[in-house]
Protein backbone atom coordinates (compact mmCIF):
# COMPACT_ATOMS: atom_id res chain seq x y z
CA UNK A 1 0.00 0.00 0.00
CA UNK A 2 2.61 2.63 0.84
CA UNK A 3 4.19 2.37 -2.54
CA UNK A 4 1.11 2.61 -4.41
CA UNK A 5 0.29 5.69 -2.28
CA UNK A 6 4.48 7.24 -2.57
CA UNK A 7 4.22 6.27 -6.32
CA UNK A 8 0.88 8.06 -6.78
CA UNK A 9 2.43 11.28 -4.25
CA UNK A 10 4.88 11.35 -6.65
CA UNK A 11 3.41 11.44 -9.90
CA UNK A 12 0.02 13.25 -9.04
CA UNK A 13 0.98 16.72 -7.30
CA UNK A 14 4.59 17.11 -8.14
CA UNK A 15 4.17 18.93 -11.61
CA UNK A 16 5.09 22.59 -10.97
CA UNK A 17 3.67 25.10 -13.57
CA UNK A 18 7.31 27.44 -14.24
CA UNK A 19 6.05 30.85 -15.48
CA UNK A 20 8.37 32.15 -18.17
CA UNK A 21 9.21 36.29 -18.08
CA UNK A 22 8.43 36.95 -21.21
CA UNK A 23 11.64 38.02 -23.64
CA UNK A 24 10.63 41.11 -24.70
CA UNK A 25 10.10 44.11 -23.01
CA UNK A 26 6.00 44.92 -22.67
CA UNK A 27 4.94 47.47 -25.32
CA UNK A 28 4.83 51.43 -24.21
CA UNK A 29 0.94 51.01 -24.50
CA UNK A 30 0.76 48.01 -21.44
CA UNK A 31 3.83 49.72 -19.16
CA UNK A 32 1.86 52.21 -17.79
CA UNK A 33 -0.90 49.39 -16.34
CA UNK A 34 1.74 47.04 -15.57
CA UNK A 35 2.61 46.36 -11.59
CA UNK A 36 6.32 48.04 -9.97
CA UNK A 37 9.42 45.55 -10.63
CA UNK A 38 9.67 43.49 -8.17
CA UNK A 39 13.05 44.04 -5.73
CA UNK A 40 16.02 42.26 -6.45
CA UNK A 41 15.25 40.00 -3.67
CA UNK A 42 11.60 39.33 -3.98
CA UNK A 43 12.74 38.01 -7.99
CA UNK A 44 15.07 35.85 -6.81
CA UNK A 45 14.41 32.05 -7.70
CA UNK A 46 15.73 29.55 -5.26
CA UNK A 47 18.94 27.49 -6.76
CA UNK A 48 17.78 24.39 -8.01
CA UNK A 49 19.81 21.15 -8.15
CA UNK A 50 19.73 16.93 -9.27
CA UNK A 51 17.97 15.17 -6.37
CA UNK A 52 21.31 13.45 -6.57
CA UNK A 53 23.47 16.65 -5.52
CA UNK A 54 21.25 17.30 -2.66
CA UNK A 55 21.64 13.46 -1.15
CA UNK A 56 25.50 14.41 -1.32
CA UNK A 57 25.06 17.73 0.33
CA UNK A 58 22.28 18.08 2.21
CA UNK A 59 22.40 21.33 4.27
CA UNK A 60 22.37 22.76 0.26
CA UNK A 61 18.27 21.99 0.53
CA UNK A 62 17.36 24.74 2.58
CA UNK A 63 19.23 28.00 1.76
CA UNK A 64 19.33 31.68 3.90
CA UNK A 65 15.66 32.38 2.87
CA UNK A 66 14.61 28.96 3.86
CA UNK A 67 16.19 29.41 6.58
CA UNK A 68 14.83 32.72 7.69
CA UNK A 69 11.25 31.74 6.85
CA UNK A 70 11.19 29.17 8.57
CA UNK A 71 12.55 30.91 11.92
CA UNK A 72 15.71 28.75 11.99
CA UNK A 73 19.41 31.08 13.33
CA UNK A 74 22.32 28.35 12.48
CA UNK A 75 23.19 26.61 10.02
CA UNK A 76 22.36 22.78 9.29
CA UNK A 77 24.02 19.86 11.17
CA UNK A 78 25.57 17.32 8.57
CA UNK A 79 24.79 13.86 9.74
CA UNK A 80 25.50 10.47 8.33
CA UNK A 81 23.52 7.80 8.36
CA UNK A 82 22.97 4.21 7.21
CA UNK A 83 21.28 5.68 3.76
CA UNK A 84 23.68 8.14 3.41
CA UNK A 85 23.84 11.72 4.56
CA UNK A 86 21.23 14.09 6.06
CA UNK A 87 20.87 17.67 7.36
CA UNK A 88 19.30 18.50 11.04
CA UNK A 89 17.91 21.85 12.06
CA UNK A 90 16.12 22.40 14.95
CA UNK A 91 12.53 24.55 14.04
CA UNK A 92 10.95 25.91 17.06
CA UNK A 93 12.09 23.10 19.55
CA UNK A 94 11.36 20.51 17.02
CA UNK A 95 14.69 18.48 15.63
CA UNK A 96 14.29 18.13 11.86
CA UNK A 97 16.27 15.88 10.10
CA UNK A 98 16.29 15.80 6.12
CA UNK A 99 17.60 12.83 3.75
CA UNK A 100 17.22 13.21 0.43
CA UNK A 101 17.53 9.60 -1.13
CA UNK A 102 15.76 6.88 0.96
CA UNK A 103 15.04 3.77 0.06
CA UNK A 104 11.06 2.60 -0.51
CA UNK A 105 11.89 -0.61 2.12
CA UNK A 106 13.23 2.36 4.67
CA UNK A 107 10.47 4.20 4.41
CA UNK A 108 8.23 0.58 4.99
CA UNK A 109 9.55 -0.05 7.94
CA UNK A 110 9.26 3.44 9.21
CA UNK A 111 5.58 3.85 8.75
CA UNK A 112 4.86 0.12 9.37
CA UNK A 113 3.48 0.68 13.11
CA UNK A 114 2.59 4.63 12.72
CA UNK A 115 -0.52 6.65 12.71
CA UNK A 116 -0.10 6.60 8.75
CA UNK A 117 -1.87 9.97 6.53
CA UNK A 118 -1.31 11.27 3.16
CA UNK A 119 -0.36 15.35 3.56
CA UNK A 120 0.23 17.79 1.26
CA UNK A 121 3.91 19.01 0.90
CA UNK A 122 4.79 22.08 -1.75
CA UNK A 123 3.13 20.73 -4.71
CA UNK A 124 3.29 17.17 -4.05
CA UNK A 125 1.43 14.55 -1.87
CA UNK A 126 3.46 12.62 1.13
CA UNK A 127 3.19 10.01 3.17
CA UNK A 128 3.44 11.19 6.92
CA UNK A 129 3.49 8.13 9.88
CA UNK A 130 3.53 9.17 13.49
CA UNK A 131 4.63 7.21 16.85
CA UNK A 132 6.19 7.29 19.97
CA UNK A 133 6.27 11.46 19.73
CA UNK A 134 8.30 10.86 16.34
CA UNK A 135 6.71 12.11 12.60
CA UNK A 136 8.30 10.74 9.35
CA UNK A 137 7.38 12.05 6.30
CA UNK A 138 7.90 10.35 2.80
CA UNK A 139 8.05 11.88 -0.47
CA UNK A 140 8.30 10.89 -3.95
CA UNK A 141 9.67 13.15 -6.44
CA UNK A 142 10.62 11.39 -8.94
CA UNK A 143 10.49 7.70 -8.03
CA UNK A 144 9.54 5.97 -5.07
CA UNK A 145 13.30 4.88 -4.91
CA UNK A 146 14.91 7.78 -3.99
CA UNK A 147 12.55 9.45 -1.48
CA UNK A 148 13.34 12.86 0.30
CA UNK A 149 12.29 12.39 4.14
CA UNK A 150 12.35 13.90 7.25
CA UNK A 151 12.21 12.68 10.56
CA UNK A 152 11.03 15.07 13.41
CA UNK A 153 11.82 14.82 17.31
CA UNK A 154 10.36 17.32 19.17
CA UNK A 155 12.83 18.55 22.36
CA UNK A 156 11.89 17.64 25.94
CA UNK A 157 8.58 19.81 26.60
CA UNK A 158 8.10 20.73 23.35
CA UNK A 159 4.24 20.09 21.74
CA UNK A 160 3.56 17.29 19.95
CA UNK A 161 0.79 18.63 17.60
CA UNK A 162 4.21 20.97 15.81
CA UNK A 163 6.08 17.74 15.14
CA UNK A 164 4.82 16.81 11.63
CA UNK A 165 4.21 20.57 10.99
CA UNK A 166 7.77 21.53 11.35
CA UNK A 167 9.17 18.12 9.35
CA UNK A 168 6.80 19.13 6.34
CA UNK A 169 7.15 22.65 6.42
CA UNK A 170 11.53 21.67 5.96
CA UNK A 171 10.67 19.13 3.42
CA UNK A 172 8.53 21.48 1.19
CA UNK A 173 11.43 24.31 1.12
CA UNK A 174 13.87 21.58 0.06
CA UNK A 175 11.70 20.41 -2.40
CA UNK A 176 11.61 24.13 -4.02
CA UNK A 177 15.23 23.39 -4.51
CA UNK A 178 14.90 19.74 -6.58
CA UNK A 179 14.84 20.29 -10.81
Amino acid sequence: MLAVCLLAAGCSGGQETARRPSARPPSTATSSAASPSPSPSAAAKPAKYTQAELASRPCLALDQHDLAALGITGPGKRESGKHGPACAWNVAGQNVSLALDLPESYAKIMTKNGRITQVPVGQHEAIQAEFQRICFIFVAVHDVDHLVGTTTIPDPGEPQDTTCPAGASVAAAALTHIR
